[in-house]
């Protein structure tokens, strides 16, 4: 794909009112195409959102042998997928969920699966869940825990399956995924899954559970580091993909920055997903938060400070606070950001170096950032290095919103999980 040429991002005034109707969940809209992969039946899914990273899964899935078509608003998704011995090749883009889904569903095959991807996936290490799967019977080809990497299975798990959980929560909720597949064809009751090590993102594992709840497969924890999930076959059905709460971050963003109302239609305090928690952030800073049926944020007049946070429960939205936090009144440090260096890009590390190259005096450790305010002195014109990550464009839209002098490097980034994210944007224009 050719980036877009440079695009300055408007300065917004203050005062808007808009509808935003979000982009269904990445996150659900996953869990439910690899469910949907294991289902002998059709999958009934509506609200994927139409993103790279979704059109990366269904291709891989149909690659797979699941059939995916089309009907209205909805995917019909048939499976099962194809568990033989023919070699299949898979190219994942650049998304590392469907990666460590996809690894796991080729872990179920008897054949060999090559599993490839973009130069910024290839660098993002899926070691811990090789591990695992080498662990048990199958074996991995890959070259230090990246892509391009070749799986042959079948995995044999006779007993507890575990993982790391101090990198990332996608390597467990694939085990989780596949998990009352392993306990089946094992004639056992459940399958044990026991986490090693500080786990990160757990709201995303509450993710994986409620999404499997869906499909009635009931697991749950039954210690701080146990999940316990049944032996089940996943059944077909009819599942509905809420609006995304990582999406929803930006424009809870830039109604707390410029005293503006945003109306998120199709997210309610009913969400499960962790990054829901970024609105309670907002009314930290003064903002006002309605959550009936809908969410509706609407800004102060005037901000309030806000010392310390620690985001490791929400690192998807992080770099959001990271991208506003020039414009807060007083310093803030962000803690817990430790998964941030194993993104797209390291998101630590990058919106670091291009906050300071705006002029923002900030100073960072492996897992914070200390920012401090701009205040009366607006940055010059800066050209916005994305490193090809979506959310480094959709974040730094806050910061640029106040100035009007910020430019990102390619526009068409967002289209990884939000194509539509600068005509929602505009709409906040006055």
């Amino acid at each position: 794909m050719i980036p877009e040429p440079s695009f300055t991002i408007p300065k917004l005034s203050p005062g808007f009112e808009a509808n935003i109707t979000l982009p269904g969940s990445k996150s659900i809209a996953l869990r439910q195409l690899a469910m949907s992969a294991l289902v002998s039946g059709t999958s009934r899914i509506t609200g994927i959102p139409e993103c790279d990273d979704t059109d990366a899964m269904i291709d891989c899935l149909k690659a797979l042998g699941v059939t995916v078509e089309t009907q209205g608003r909805s995917l019909l998704v048939t499976g099962p997928m194809d568990f033989g011995s023919q070699t299949v090749a898979l190219n994942a883009r650049m998304s590392g969920a469907s990666t460590r889904l996809l690894i796991a569903l080729a872990a179920l095959r008897t054949g060999s699966t090559l599993i490839d991807g973009h130069d910024s996936l290839r660098v993002r290490t899926n070691a811990p869940l090789f591990d695992v799967l080498r662990q048990h019977g199958c074996q991995i080809d890959s070259e230090d825990g990246g892509l391009p990497a070749t799986i042959s299975g079948p995995i044999h798990v006779q007993d507890t399956l575990r993982i790391d959980g101090s990198l990332s929560s996608q390597y467990i909720t694939a085990l989780m995924v596949i998990a009352p597949v392993l306990a089946r064809r094992q004639d056992k009751d459940q399958q044990v899954i026991h986490i090693d090590g500080d786990l990160v993102s757990r709201p995303y594992i509450d993710i994986t559970l409620n999404e499997m709840s869906k499909r009635s497969v009931i697991g749950h924890w039954a210690t701080p580091e146990t999940l316990h999930i049944p032996a089940a076959s996943y059944p077909a059905g009819r599942y509905v993909v809420e609006g995304d709460a990582s999406a929803a971050s930006y424009f809870s963003a830039l109604a707390t920055l410029h005293h503006g109302t945003v109306t998120l239609t199709n997210l309610d305090a009913s969400s499960v997903q962790g990054d829901y928690g970024f609105c309670h952030i907002m009314t930290l800073l003064g903002a006002t938060v309605e959550r009936q049926g809908m969410t509706r944020i609407s800004g102060p007049e005037q901000l309030s400070p806000l010392a310390r946070i620690d985001m490791q429960e929400m690192p998807d939205v992080a770099l959001t606070l990271i991208a506003m936090a020039p414009l807060l009144p007083a310093p803030i440090e962000i803690t817990g950001l430790q998964s941030l260096h194993h993104k797209e890009c390291d998101r630590l590390e990058c919106p670091a170096r291009e906050l300071e190259a705006m002029g923002v005096s900030l100073s960072t450790t492996h897992a914070s950032i200390a920012i401090e305010p701009l205040l009366q002195r607006p940055p010059s014109a800066h050209r916005l290095t994305t490193y090809h990550d979506h959310r480094m464009a959709m974040a730094f839209a806050t910061l640029g919103s106040a100035f009007g002098t910020l430019s990102v490097d390619d526009k068409s980034v967002v289209n990884k999980t939000y194509p539509n994210f600068w005509e929602d944007y505009s709409s906040l224009q006055t």
